[in-house]
C-alpha cells in the first residue's frame, strides 16, 4: 500500500539534479516577481499587484508540474530527454493546462463552498486530469471526465500514500510557522525550509507520477478480449516441443507419415499388372 512512497523517493534520490533544476528554473521567475513587486501605497493598487503576483505564480506552477511529468514520463518510457526539452514540452500544452486548471479550481472551490467535503471529493477526483491531457492527447473537459472515472475503487490504494505526503508537507509549514518568532534572523529559518520544500515538491512529483504509472495507466490499456485474442494468436505459433503429439486438427509431419505408401496406389499397381 505504501510502496510508492518509497519507489518515489527513490525516483526522485536518482534524478534529484534535473529535477531540481526544473524546480529552481521555473520558481525563480515567481520569486522575482515577489520580491520585486513593490509594496501598493493604495488599495486599487493592492488588486493590481496582487493580479500580476497570481497570474505569474499559477502560469509558472502550471509550466513546472507540466515540465517534471513530462521528463519523469520520458525517463519511464526509456526515452530520455534534457531540462529544456521538457521546458519545452510543457510550453507547448500551456494553454490547454491552463484552461483545465481554471475548470478544476472552479469545481473544487464551487464544491469547498458547499459544505468543503465535496471540494476534497473533486480534488481527489480530478486528480490525474492533467496526465490525461498531457500523455494521452484529451481535451480538457475529456481529461477531467477521464480522471473522474478512472481512480474509482482505488481510494484504499491512492489516499494513503497521498496523505503521508500532505502530512509532510503540513507538519513542514507548521514547524517553519513555530520556529521563525524564536529565531534571532529569520532568514536562515526561511532558506532553509525553502530548500525542504522543494524537496518535498520534488518528491510529491515522483509520488503522484508513480501513482498514476501503477494504477490509472493500466486502466487505460487495450480491453480484456482483445488481451485474449492476441494470447490465443501467440498460443497457435508458439512451436511444439519435439516429443508433443500432433493434435487432430494438425496434419502429421513425421517421417513414418511420409515414408507410409498410399493404399490407393497400390491397388492401381495390382490392377495394371
Amino acid at each position: 500500500m505504501l510502496s510508492p512512497l518509497k519507489e518515489s523517493i527513490y525516483f526522485a534520490r536518482q534524478h534529484i539534479q534535473p529535477l531540481l533544476s526544473i524546480a529552481l528554473l521555473l520558481s525563480l521567475p515567481v520569486w522575482l516577481v515577489d520580491y520585486w513587486l513593490p509594496t501598493p501605497a493604495a488599495e486599487d493598487d493592492a488588486g493590481i499587484e496582487t493580479l500580476v503576483a497570481g497570474l505569474v505564480f499559477t502560469t509558472f506552477g502550471v509550466l513546472q508540474f507540466a515540465t517534471a511529468m513530462c521528463y519523469i514520463h520520458q525517463q519511464v518510457l526509456g526515452q530520455p530527454i534534457g531540462v529544456l526539452q521538457a521546458i519545452s514540452r510543457g510550453a507547448s500544452r500551456l494553454g490547454p493546462l491552463l484552461l483545465i486548471n481554471l475548470l478544476m479550481a472552479l469545481a473544487i472551490g464551487l464544491g469547498l463552498i458547499l459544505l468543503i467535503l465535496p471540494g476534497l471529493y473533486m480534488a481527489y477526483k480530478l486528480l490525474f486530469s492533467e496526465f490525461f491531457l498531457l500523455f494521452h492527447g484529451q481535451r480538457a473537459l475529456q481529461a477531467m471526465r477521464s480522471s473522474y472515472s478512472a481512480n474509482q475503487l482505488l481510494s484504499d490504494k491512492l489516499l494513503p500514500p497521498l496523505l503521508v505526503w500532505l502530512t509532510t508537507v503540513a507538519s513542514a509549514a507548521i514547524g517553519q510557522q513555530m520556529l521563525l518568532p524564536q529565531a534571532d534572523s529569520a532568514l536562515p529559518i526561511t532558506l532553509l525550509f525553502e530548500a525542504f520544500n522543494l524537496l518535498l515538491t520534488i518528491w510529491g512529483w515522483a509520488l503522484l507520477y508513480r501513482l498514476y504509472q501503477r494504477y490509472i495507466a493500466p486502466t487505460q490499456s487495450r480491453p480484456a478480449h482483445q488481451q485474449d485474442s492476441a494470447v490465443a494468436i501467440r498460443s497457435t505459433t508458439e512451436p511444439r516441443s519435439p516429443d508433443q503429439a500432433p493434435t487432430q486438427s494438425e496434419p502429421e509431419t513425421s517421417s513414418e507419415s511420409q515414408s507410409r505408401p498410399d493404399p490407393t496406389t497400390e491397388r492401381d499397381s495390382d490392377r495394371h499388372q
